[in-house]
């Protein structure tokens, strides 16, 4: 067999390949093939405008979902792009200089494809205020710190960061804002002052400035040695020491300071108030790292001392009515509150505590425990027996005596009678707590609750907590009835065609007059159908939109039982060419219906609210109908009427 050149091979099977092309080709034509479709790529796009209705020229926005975060700037035209790591719930927040910032959860689909409705921002509060020397010598560019929340006192995090500087006038006054709604705590940071905090502004009218008058800050404030001591006495050095403005929502911000040889950790610059200082122990509690703190009051000059313990032995004697109570685990803590806002520590105290158990007399020691304010635990039979207590520097036994009494609970539906397990049982009363969970069978047995009355409290997931004041433990089984919660409010809206299909990928957005609760946007599945789940209370307004369909609004008053659907309407756009002298300038855009009222409503983000002097806008979808186009610039007002009836339409401007 003869072997071809490989040139000659080469060109033999490029030609074969052309030949086979050619003849498919005509085959798939007259099948009517049609090319694959084309897929969006992912991204979530949007169109910010400012509060007159004009888009924003700048600003960010951030999506997080979970510990993942995507940024995307917000470019000249007001629009923005940008591509989440994930679907699924998202929480956006939107960030332009001079507004204040705007959130909206989206749950982005499976494709990571959505284009989000208008984002219409609002106008902001403004907070003024001016801060003198104690000479009364005006404060110039003061460093400030703040802390936005809403009204029910979640943190509200905005991309400028909670270190500001915000320009003053003449006489030292600073203006602060624009805000959103709801609570603003602030304070004063830079060096040779102390660190003082404003009483905190609630913002309520975007219309209006709060004034907080005139504010003396301290120079150079006060000094807080803090003595870092052992179970002995003697100093320990190198010990890392934290400080904490003990008021919640706070914006200061103090950084850790370690012992000296002597012991003494130093803070400066403290403004009055009450502060919290704390530390770990010096060595493990049965493998435990416990902390300890304890308040401290500052005048707002001059120098305060103060002991901190690190170190100690805790000794508990546990007696019963029987008495020595043998044998018992016990699990103790001392008393340190979570810390607050913003987080400076970088630990978490134990939540179990230092385990021990009790010997043949009852006595429980626990080494490396600090003094101070603690609670015991005493791990019961049926129960636990909680006690708040004082643990003495010296070392010296604390008689923890646990009461007479047992009170028998059963905890059932309120509907059904049937048993409710996992729930919380705490009885309150003769100077401790008991606290036990029920049985499958919904019984508990608490042990030592006394003689004398107290308070009875039991929550369960998913049924409203019960309380109840007793004069005297009952001596009989006690029934406790709890109230199923109402079922999570869920709502499902559907969007459809005139013609009843489903219309997937259409956007649905739920806005609720609730002002704590975050506006929510989501898209249609294959069936036409969105859930939200969660619903708040009160009116809500649903906005329902689609590429090639007029925006449908509707609201829902407190009834979410009946059907929630959408018909959309066919919509059509209306094409403009701009070609105006260059002397005209930008031009604001405005569509009106023959009412002479605004539908800036129903136009969609591909709708251009600004266009330059010479351009192209693309407007809609409208209805069938009659409007005005309006352009609103440097020359003044020109118009084009429409009339739309079942296509797109075109108008000039020249």
């Amino acid at each position: 067999m003869t072997r071809l050149p490989p040139a000659v091979a080469s060109a033999l099977v490029t030609s074969l390949l052309l030949l086979l092309v050619n003849a498919v080709a005509p085959v798939s034509a007259a099948s009517g093939a049609q090319p694959p479709p084309v897929v969006d790529e992912p991204g979530v796009s949007g169109y910010v405008l400012a509060p007159n209705g004009t888009p924003v020229f700048g600003g960010t926005v951030v999506a997080q979902s979970g510990f993942a975060s995507t940024t995307a700037s917000i470019d000249r035209t007001g629009r923005f792009r940008l591509v989440p790591t994930r679907s699924g719930l998202h929480q956006f927040l939107v960030s332009v200089p001079g507004l204040p910032p705007y959130r909206v959860t989206v749950t982005v689909p499976a494709s990571r494809s959505l284009r989000l409705p208008v984002i219409r921002l609002a106008p902001g509060a403004y907070f003024r205020v001016r801060f003198v020397t104690p000479a009364g010598e005006p404060i110039i560019a003061p460093q400030l710190r703040r802390r936005l929340f809403d009204v029910s006192g979640k943190p509200i995090f905005d991309a400028l960061g909670d270190r500001i500087s915000d320009p003053t006038d003449n006489d030292g006054a600073v203006t602060i804002g624009p805000m959103p709604g709801g609570i603003m705590t602030l304070a004063v940071d830079m060096p040779f002052f102390a660190q003082t905090r404003l009483p905190d502004v609630n913002l309520g009218d975007a219309t209006k400035t709060v004034d907080g008058g005139t504010i003396a800050i301290q120079q150079p404030g006060a000094v807080l040695h803090v003595e870092v001591l052992d179970g002995t006495g003697a100093p320990v050095p190198n010990h890392e020491v934290h400080i904490d403005d003990a008021r919640p929502r706070s914006p200061l911000v103090f950084q850790p300071v370690r012992t000296n040889q002597q012991g003494r950790a130093t803070f400066d610059r403290l403004a009055a108030g009450r502060y919290r200082v704390s530390a770990t122990a010096a060595d493990r509690c049965a493998n435990v790292l416990l902390t300890t703190s304890r308040v401290v009051a500052v005048s707002g000059s001059g120098t305060v001392e103060t002991p901190l313990v690190v170190d100690g032995r805790a000794t508990f004697r546990i007696t019963s009515p029987l008495g020595p109570a043998r044998g018992v685990l016990i699990s103790a803590s001392p008393n340190v509150p979570p810390p607050t806002l913003p987080l400076p520590l970088p630990y978490r105290p134990a939540s179990f505590g230092c385990r021990g158990a009790t010997d043949a007399d009852g006595r429980a020691t626990l080494t490396n425990f600090p003094p101070g304010p603690a609670h015991v635990d005493v791990h019961m039979a049926n129960s636990t027996y909680v006690r708040q207590i004082e643990v003495p520097s010296d070392g010296r036994e604390v008689a923890i005596v646990i009461p007479e009494g047992f009170l028998p609970i059963r905890v059932v539906n309120a509907l059904n009678s049937q048993p409710v397990v996992r729930a919380t049982i705490t009885w309150t009363g003769s100077g401790g707590r008991v606290e036990a969970t029920p049985t499958a069978s919904g019984d508990a047995l608490l042990e030592g609750v006394g003689t004398a009355g107290g308070t009875l409290a039991i929550s369960a997931q998913g049924y409203q907590p019960a309380e109840e004041q007793l004069t005297e433990p009952p001596g009989i089984l006690h029934t406790v009835a709890l109230l199923p919660l109402p079922p999570a409010t869920n709502l499902r809206p559907r969007v459809l065609t005139t013609s009843g299909e489903p219309l997937p990928n259409a956007v649905v957005e739920l806005i609720s007059a609730n002002p704590v609760a975050v506006p929510r946007v989501a898209a249609t599945d294959a069936k036409g159908a969105v859930a939200f789940s969660d619903v708040p209370s009160g009116s809500i307004q649903l906005i329902a939109s689609a590429d090639g369909f007029v925006t449908s609004t509707m609201r829902i008053e407190e009834d979410r039982t009946r059907d929630v659907v959408f018909t959309l309407l066919r919509g059509y756009r209306v094409i403009v060419r701009v070609a105006l002298p260059a002397t005209a300038g930008p031009q604001l855009v405005l569509v009106v219906n023959d009412d002479n009222a605004s539908i800036d409503s129903f136009l969609d983000s591909e709708s251009d609210r600004r266009v330059e002097s010479t351009g192209r806008l693309s407007l809609g979808p409208l209805a069938p109908g009659a409007y005005v186009i309006e352009l609103h610039g440097a020359g003044g007002r020109r118009s084009e009427r429409i009339r739309i009836i079942d296509r797109d339409v075109y108008a000039t401007f020249r």
